[in-house]
């Protein structure tokens, strides 16, 4: 086998890798943002309705009590006593842990 060939080839493979692990990351961001979901509509009550909700596609590095943690950032709006409600939260990107919810 040629050096060309072997070069073409491992650079195949190297993309396919990489492209796997991308796959993989797209798909666990997207089940830690449901399990976040989840945990919101605990933490405000299993009453609670929520409407719509949004997340950040990217994680972000952020400052909760002084540390730097690597996050997910997003928002619900809720229903409650028969009004909308608004709330911003902060998730651990790496446990999917509720950090920090507030109404606004």
């Amino acid at each position: 086998m040629s050096l060309n060939k072997i070069l073409k080839n491992t650079a195949i493979a190297s993309t396919a890798v990489l492209s796997a692990g991308a796959g993989a990351l797209y798909l666990l961001h997207e089940i830690d943002s449901k399990q976040v979901i989840d945990r919101i509509k605990k933490h405000l009550g299993e009453d609670t309705t929520i409407i719509t909700t949004w997340v950040e596609p990217m994680f972000q590095r952020v400052n909760v009590d002084g540390q730097n943690v690597w996050a997910l950032v997003g928002g619900v709006t809720t229903v409650q006593d028969n009004a909308e409600a608004q709330y911003h939260f902060i998730a651990s990107a790496l446990t999917g842990a509720l950090l920090d919810i507030q109404r606004i």
